[in-house]
């Protein structure tokens, strides 16, 4: 799954939420106001559950069960320096830690969650959390005394993980229960420790509900507390911010050659909210292979993917279509498929744990060459490809249709990070996440894959509902590179994925030194100069097909059949007179081989 850091500011409806008195269908919300409340009305084994269900590396279902819960924690005593006084900053008004143990209680978790004021404060800590800091850092283990998870310390912490929820931060770190101190050597890390982002999602899911209240009661306040936000800004000043972005990658001067029509986009997300006013009469909705994972009526967000979806082929609204996100290809159609779940969705533990889910992308993919996809993007990726997501992607490239995949988010200063598929496989344009300025971003992956960069921070695009997202990641990158795609595509329709690739790397902008490197692949796209190298491309006729029968020399074609090469010139009366004289040699030459051949065998 993919996971993209979103900032909401969220258009008008935040300015309005904070200032006027909640609607009915708005009085869950208003439990924020009393986060910290929730430990007092809330039974802390409901908060940590006896048990949770897990997956393995080995695809076996498996349960770990709470061994311990703080009766007497703080945000200050349940995080160590690192994390500290950043929740202090944040406002943290409550923490509480629990022990898990594993089904084969050799791995110990340490779960905690913390409270703070609001959404917006609890995103603002989360995004400083250091996930990927070794030993593992952050929450400090807990070690209930006289259980399995007794040895569990601070130093013995080998791996991290976070979500958010709300106004609820979920943290875990891991370790072996038989508490033996963090190595950096220890390869088996990632494969044994891997639940601990399961047990994480399960915790979280039921926090990121708001409880149901009664606005004006004694127990709960109705009116959020907060820092004030401030009034959005004019809608008329979302596309200035949305045309910065697009002409760092040239896209107004190619909407002079094409704006994408007559080509559909499958985008492979978390569904499109069709009712978007930059997206109205642009998205057609295709099966949903996620059903069933999230709970029996619920209404998914399709937030991730109706993002995605505008930076593509958003059209803009208002009066002319003057105000709203345009995206890369405006005149382009969106084919929506929903194969992943967004990160707030309580199906999460479900989708990840059950094998009807496994194919779920390769599912896509088939059905969106099946329904007149063109190009298909993907923001989306996994450390754990599969046989049939191998396959699907091998059929929609042998069908022409051009695939474009993020590279990942979980990139470091360090260098290499692990493949994501599908954009690790060969044949899928994986791109890469850009500031305005053209370096890499600090969380785009490091890797071979990695083919062109775009854009990918501080995008703007949409929300369901009518908000608007200022967005990071490289989801919002492959989306730019997809528009571009879809605007080659539209020009010249028969141009092979290869030929696209090759349009859109011989085109790219901020070439890295030597020409390519794994961090923004062979430079950040350009539309203007992708669409003339296309125009290149396209006109190249390959040579015509050699006839089996034919000689490769111009001059047998002219001539006909070539005559015998003559490879020595001889002196055809010398080699008759030698010839004779030979011959009464060669008779004693012959003889006297013929007795030594009898020696020989004497002597044996």
């Amino acid at each position: 799954m993919t996971c993209l850091a979103v900032a909401v500011f969220a258009g008008g409806r935040a300015h309005a939420d904070q200032t006027r008195q909640p609607t009915p269908a708005e009085m869950s919300a208003a439990a924020a106001a009393g986060v910290a409340q929730r430990w007092e009305r809330t039974p802390a084994g409901t908060i940590f559950p006896a048990s949770i269900g897990y997956t393995t590396d080995l695809m076996t279902n498996e349960t770990a069960s709470r061994v311990g819960i703080n009766p007497n924690d703080t945000c200050a005593s349940a995080l160590d320096g690192t994390l500290r006084a950043l929740a202090a900053h944040d406002g943290c008004v409550a923490g509480l830690r629990a022990d898990y143990a594993d089904q084969l209680r050799g791995s110990i978790y340490t779960l905690g969650v913390l409270a703070f004021p609001s959404p917006a404060r609890a995103a603002g800590f989360y995004k400083k959390i250091p996930l990927h800091a070794y030993p593992a850092a952050g929450l400090n283990a807990l070690a209930v005394p006289g259980t399995p998870a007794a040895l569990f310390t601070d130093a013995a912490r080998q791996a991290a993980a976070a979500q958010l929820a709300g106004p609820y931060v979920v943290l875990a770190v891991a370790g072996y229960s038989d508490g033996r101190l963090a190595n950096a050597a220890d390869e088996r890390r990632a494969s044994v420790f891997d639940p601990a982002s399961q047990l994480v999602a399960a915790v979280a899911a039921p926090l990121a509900r708001p409880l149901a209240v009664r606005c004006g009661s004694a127990e709960w306040a109705c009116v959020v507390s907060d820092d004030p936000i401030p009034p959005p800004p004019a809608l008329a000043q979302v596309r200035p911010d949305d045309l910065a972005m697009l002409r760092q990658i040239g896209v107004p001067g190619a909407w002079r050659i094409t704006r994408g029509a007559g080509v559909t986009v499958a985008v492979l997300d978390t569904g499109v909210d069709t009712s978007t006013p930059d997206l109205v009469g642009q998205v057609t909705t295709g099966p949903d292979f996620t059903a069933g994972a999230d709970p029996a009526g619920y209404r998914p967000p399709m937030l991730h993917g109706t993002y995605i979806a505008s930076l593509i082929a958003g059209h803009g609204s208002g009066p002319g279509d003057q105000f709203g996100v345009v995206g890369v290809a405006p005149l382009a159609k969106i084919l929506s498929v929903r194969v992943i779940l967004d990160d707030t969705e309580p199906g999460n533990p479900v989708y990840n744990g059950d094998s009807r889910y496994v194919d779920a992308v390769g599912k896509g993919i088939y059905y969106a060459v099946a329904h007149g996809a063109r190009v298909i993007n993907m923001s989306l990726g996994s450390e754990q490809p599969t046989a049939y997501m191998r396959a699907a992607v091998a059929y929609a490239l042998a069908k022409g249709i051009v695939i474009v995949a993020s590279a990942g988010n979980d990139g470091t200063n360090s260098g290499f990070a692990p493949y994501v598929y599908p954009a690790a496989f060969t044949g899928v344009i994986a791109v890469a996440a850009v500031t305005g300025g053209g370096q890499r971003a600090y969380f785009s992956e490091q890797n071979g894959a990695v083919v062109v960069s775009a854009p990918g921070v501080d995008v703007i695009g949409d929300g369901p509902g009518g908000e608007y997202l200022d967005a990071a990641g490289t989801s919002p990158a492959a989306a730019l590179v997809s528009g571009v795609a879809a605007l080659i595509r539209s020009r010249y329709p028969r141009l092979s994925p290869a030929l696209v690739e090759q349009a859109l790397i011989t085109a790219a902008a901020r070439r890295p030194r030597g020409g390519y490197s794994t961090g923004t692949g062979f430079g950040e796209v350009d539309a203007v100069t992708a669409l003339a190298a296309a125009a290149r491309l396209a006109a190249q006729r390959p040579a015509a097909e050699f006839a089996p029968a034919a000689y490769f020399t111009a001059s047998s074609r002219a001539h006909g059949a070539a005559a015998p090469i003559q490879v020595v010139h001889r002196d055809m009366m010398s080699i008759a007179g030698y010839t004779a004289a030979a011959g009464a040699a060669a008779l004693g030459c012959l003889v006297a081989l013929g007795l030594g051949l009898v020696l020989i065998r004497r002597q044996d």
